[in-house]
């Protein structure tokens, strides 16, 4: 018994070095650092042996006193192949950086990882000045950030405004950290480390760190272009799109390579649920194909009632069932004349419970961790509607949240959240849920800038911050978004 142990003994004495110089650091070193823009740049890994590389990861070092949490992504080999950052012959391997902080020394570290070991090494990038519409030499500071107020978002994306603004993605701690730099989509969304935005009658996607591609041409779909929101469906993206008969009030749910899932024609959808008398004077009073009658500016999708949840700026949120493409419910403000000149739409309607407001010319619909419809509530009435009743106008803005029964048909309002002072923000903006935490975009604020307010438990204020300008200019909506973990 004791010969075996000494013999076992002896055997790991001869492994242990082995292993060791198995987990030994690899000679690479950085051969060469660049800054590309003031968000990003290159570093340049060499004494690398690529035909054995596994990945490669970066994280920007926060700068002192930030609660944003770092910006980390990792390159498989494959990857780094597939957009020519390998030189075999060289021994290098070329890191794309995004990310970076402004006019700054950033410090990133490197983790470049082989079968055989790793290396960990720090670059330096200074970047340039950046004098955009988020940059701190615009922003009015309302509340600083509080650093008390925990959130559990630390960046968001804030989509393009009506002065052309690109959509740019802006830390919790007020910093922009990245510019898209491709054109000014609005309808930027990004799905699992992707951008994917609008270009024409085509989607396309781009990592944050590297060139875009085309996912797919929707011109063969009847699509003429796109508008508002890209958002979350069943399956895959739901897609605002106008057609060539049809103004914002049809719907495209495609997949991540761009095959089409669903299409929702909201007009037929409405039309379907209508008896003759109210069939005979719709089209020349309320659903105008062709004119902007719905103005469908958000969706999502309620996975526990398998709905398709719409946001009509014009009219109401209507829920429609994603497999039988009929309506389940309507909410909405009652003098408008979906409601008083339809008598078909009647019995669509919730109820709201005593207490509770119908949202008016709302946007940004979601569904919340536990299950609730949340919404910007503008509070604006009816813009386009030629022949109907536009229905009321509140004069001021608040996000809501509705606990909705199908079943009872009813809704309660169960949260509101009233700035003080009041604000109005007619049209635009935007809520969002991340965690416990809340991000909201009064987009019009007053009719004049963009209002950005991060609100953390108990609806404590994060931070809030202004920036001028007037009509939805900067950033009609804004998503909070996680940079910490990005794999590609």
């Amino acid at each position: 018994m004791r010969r075996t142990f000494a013999l076992l003994l002896a055997l790991l004495t001869l492994w242990a070095p082995a292993t060791a110089a198995a987990a030994r650091s690899l000679p690479a070193t950085i051969y060469s650092v660049t800054a590309d823009s003031p968000f990003g740049g290159t570093v340049v890994i060499s004494g690398a042996t690529t035909s054995k590389l596994s990945s490669v990861q970066f994280t920007v070092t926060p700068k002192v006193g930030a609660t944003a949490k770092a910006i980390s992504a990792t390159y498989s080999a494959a990857y780094l192949a597939s957009i020519s950052a390998i030189d075999a012959g060289a021994g290098r391997v070329t890191v794309p950086i995004f990310g970076l902080y402004q006019n700054y020394a950033n410090s990133v570290t490197i983790t470049y990882k082989e079968r055989s070991g790793s290396a960990r090494l720090t670059a330096s990038i200074s970047t340039d000045d950046y004098h955009g519409t988020f940059a701190a030499e615009h922003r009015t500071t309302i509340v600083s950030r509080n650093a008390a107020v925990q959130l559990d978002y630390s960046y968001m994306v804030v989509k393009k405004g009506w002065d052309g603004t690109s959509p740019t993605v802006i830390d919790i701690d007020g910093n922009v950290r990245w510019v898209f730099d491709a054109g000014a989509p609005q309808n930027a969304y990004l799905w699992d480390g992707e951008l994917y935005y609008a270009s024409g009658t085509s989607v396309r996607k781009m990592k944050l760190g590297g060139a875009s591609s085309l996912v797919v041409n929707l011109a063969g779909e009847d699509v003429s272009g796109f508008h508002h929101n890209f958002d979350p469906g069943k399956r895959g993206l739901l897609l605002e799109v106008d057609t060539n008969t049809h103004s914002e009030s049809t719907i495209i749910e495609i997949d991540k390579s761009g095959n089409v899932l669903e299409t929702f024609d909201v007009s037929a959808i409405i039309r379907a649920a209508m008896t003759s008398d109210d069939l005979a004077t719709v089209n020349s009073t309320w659903i105008r194909d062709g004119v902007d009658w719905f103005h469908n500016n958000a969706a999502t999708y309620w996975k526990k009632y398998d709905t398709l949840v719409l946001s009509s700026r014009e009219n109401f949120v209507i829920g429609i069932g994603y497999s039988d493409k009929k309506i389940k419910w309507i909410l909405g403000d009652t003098n408008k004349g979906w409601y008083q000149d339809f008598n078909s739409l009647k019995k669509y309607a919730l109820t709201l419970t005593p207490g509770s407001l119908p949202p008016i010319g709302e946007h940004a619909v979601s569904i919340t961790a536990n299950g609730e419809l949340m919404l910007f509530d503008n509070g604006a009435n009816s813009f386009n509607q030629c022949c109907i009743q536009p229905g009321s106008n509140r004069g001021y803005s608040a996000p809501r949240r509705y606990a909705i029964n199908p079943k009872r048909m009813t809704a309660d309002e169960t949260w509101r959240y009233s700035h003080s002072p009041v604000l109005n923000s007619a049209i635009c903006s935007s809520v969002y849920e991340s965690g416990k935490s809340l991000l909201i975009d009064y987009a019009h604020a007053d009719n004049g800038g963009s209002r950005f307010v991060g609100l953390g438990k108990n609806d404590a204020i994060a931070f809030e911050w202004t920036f001028p300008g007037y009509s939805c200019q900067q950033g009609w909506n804004a998503r909070p978004i996680s940079l910490e973990s990005l794999s590609y």
